[in-house]
């Protein structure tokens, strides 16, 4: 399993200990792990495959939050407060997971309080990048839009090669498909990427945060 930010500044053994209070549950591809709105009470940990996250509006429209692989974290939110679930989680490719139920999450901080500190932590930054997107959804062109879901992409271990079809790209950053499909192939004649039919690779991630954030 990749490194975690929930394991950040911890020692082998204490990782060692947070772990035994997980539950390791495999997942075969289109599960559906939970919906929108349903009440929950367990923190997920990806050891393998890769979940995705959506959220669902009143006319039925997807919009895709992330795609999370090994290593990634999700459900947080749930796990704290015990309300319902902001979005749904579906298994993109089958998935061993580690989850981690509320009352074990308390027995886990009494003995290991910098695990308690980590997830903090984790929160301040998943709410400093929604403060990001917002702008970058209110403000900022379809263009940047595309690269910084790239990019996000990227941050959660899904790539540089992305298997993602244009109009999950789209979802993704509040686009149409057709505007989707327009900005890739203007990141590829910019070096950016590189299209094949389903597959984004991306060649160049440091392009890709100037033209997001326009520093180009």
């Amino acid at each position: 399993m990749s490194p975690s930010p929930l394991f950040q500044d911890l020692g082998p053994e204490e990782v060692a200990l947070a772990l035994s209070y997980f539950v390791r549950l495999a997942y075969p591809k289109g599960k559906v792990l939970f919906h929108q709105g349903d009440l929950g009470q367990s923190l997920y940990l990806v050891e393998a495959g890769r979940v995705r996250l959506f959220r669902t509006h009143l006319g039925g429209q997807e919009k895709t939050l992330g795609v999370v692989g090994p290593g990634g974290v999700f459900g947080e939110m749930s796990l704290l407060d015990g309300g319902e679930r902001s979005a749904s989680a579906v298994v993109e490719e089958e998935a061993s997971l580690l989850v981690l139920h509320r009352e074990a999450y308390f027995g886990l901080l009494r003995r290991l309080p910098l695990f308690g500190h980590n997830l903090a932590r984790l929160l301040a930054h998943r709410l400093r990048e929604a403060d990001l997107e917002l702008d970058l959804l209110a403000f900022e062109e379809a263009g940047s839009r595309v690269a910084y879901a790239l990019l996000k992409l990227l941050r959660q271990g899904y790539g540089p090669t992305l298997h993602l079809r244009h109009q999950d790209l789209a979802h993704l950053a509040g686009a149409s498909r057709e505007t989707v499909t327009r900005v890739l192939h203007a990141l590829q004649e910019q070096g950016a990427v590189r299209l094949a039919p389903g597959v984004v690779e991306v060649v160049s991630p440091g392009l890709l945060e100037e033209l997001a954030f326009g520093l180009v």
